[in-house]
């Protein structure tokens, strides 16, 4: 041990954690950092205990203190879609530079009334972070209440999305793979079960997104019911002591670029321990070596 070298301390229990990578943050532009999950939980519940409460006050204030809308909580291709391709973004920055986002998303599903999709969070790669409140709303004056701070440029917030290494992706190419991701999602989560790693846990193992991209222990392709072919990319880890696979599923697209490079798109990440899960991905036509992504 040497003074000569940086540490590290979680800001939630304070213990030192040895090295950088095992850092996890759910906010950008901060050193608010955790050894956890369990105490990114801990530090951020009396948070979002607070917000639940402004919320409860205002669906008081406006009179819709339940709304048979609320069901679609618990519907995670809205919920997903709401946090990838929303159609508003507000921000907020109190007076210690402390920052605050919401997403909103007005959804119109067939024989049901239009309603509004509200997440409350932290923003980390220009996508929530850490939810601090999720809600919906038939009513626009609850929605209105939302909109805090500034409203931010859709364009210019997801403007990393168009573009990879500097080559450009078409808006359709973007509108198909935020497209795909909820289909693949949506199947994604009849075949998750309830005792392995919780899909809302699932933005906590971004940081080994690089690594199974880059030196994947195997990789697949299959071809899904639209005829796309889906790239699988699976590689082993240890945290914590729990070892787990890790898959990247992708998509090859043709660039906007002049050279007309194909590239290959990440569209759904997740970690898991349960086998059965590992088998459900775990098949196709093998592929040897990384592709360029």
């Amino acid at each position: 041990m040497s003074f000569k070298k940086d540490f590290y301390f979680c800001y939630e229990c304070k213990n030192h954690v040895e090295n950088l990578e095992d850092l996890l943050f759910v906010e950008a532009d901060t050193s608010r950092s955790f050894c956890s999950e369990k105490c990114i939980e801990a530090y951020f519940t009396p948070i979002t205990n607070f917000y639940e409460s402004i919320e409860k006050k205002l669906r008081k204030k406006y009179a819709v203190e339940t709304e048979e809308c609320l069901e679609f909580l618990s519907d995670v291709t809205i919920m997903e879609k709401s946090m990838t391709a929303p159609d508003e973004i507000w921000h907020y920055e109190n007076s210690i530079n402390e920052n605050i986002y919401t997403f909103i998303n007005k959804v119109s599903i067939k024989e049901e009334r239009p309603f509004y999709v509200i997440i409350l969070c932290t923003i980390y790669d220009t996508y929530p972070g850490y939810v601090l409140l999720s809600t919906i709303t038939e009513s626009k004056f609850l929605m209105e209440e939302f909109r805090i701070g500034e409203e931010v440029n859709l364009a210019e917030h997801f403007s990393d999305d168009q573009e990879v290494e500097g080559i450009d992706i078409s808006t359709d190419e973007v509108e198909s793979i935020e497209q795909k991701k909820s289909e693949i999602l949506a199947s994604h989560i009849e075949l998750h079960s309830p005792a392995d790693i919780p899909v809302e846990s699932y933005e906590l193992y971004d940081e080994y997104i690089e690594a199974t991209m880059d030196s994947p222990d195997e990789i697949f392709k299959n071809k899904d019911k639209a005829g796309d072919t889906i790239y699988t990319y699976i590689k082993a880890f240890d945290k914590d002591g729990v070892s787990f696979f890790y898959f990247v599923l992708c998509m090859r697209i043709d660039s906007a670029s002049e050279d007309a490079q194909e590239l290959i798109i990440p569209i759904l990440n997740f970690p898991t321990v349960d086998g059965d899960l590992y088998k459900s991905y775990h098949q196709g036509e093998q592929v040897s070596g990384a592709l360029k992504n």
